[in-house]
């Protein structure tokens, strides 16, 4: 009776064969990745200038009323940092006084009374 033979190099031809398809498929999924990536930093890029020339055109003037009206909306990305607002006329002054203020008084001041 004569042995069963294979043959490994067509067997290893046929894996790599499948191995090569699996492989180029993660290809063009990692190309496809890298240009959302790169799409996403430039939608970034984008969206701070924009908020850069809203606030320029602010601080140039406009309201953003005006910048509504002739068609510019809010961008959907704020400038980082504290908003700046104007001195509130009827924000109550500091007096020293109240909740806030450092109690100067000792405990021995407090038994002298």
């Amino acid at each position: 009776m004569r042995a069963a033979t294979m043959d490994t190099a067509h067997v290893e031809k046929a894996a790599r064969a499948l191995l090569d398809e699996k492989v180029a498929a993660v290809r063009l999924l990692a190309q496809a990745r890298q240009r959302r990536l790169d799409a996403s930093a430039a939608l970034a890029v984008a969206e701070r200038e924009d908020a850069g020339a809203w606030a320029a055109a602010l601080r140039a003037g406009w309201t953003e009323d005006e910048l509504k009206r002739v068609g510019l909306d809010v961008p959907k990305v704020r400038l980082p940092g504290r908003p700046r607002t104007r001195a509130a006329a009827s924000a109550p002054a500091k007096t020293g006084r109240g909740p806030d203020a450092a109690d100067d008084r000792t405990p021995e001041s407090e038994n002298e009374q």
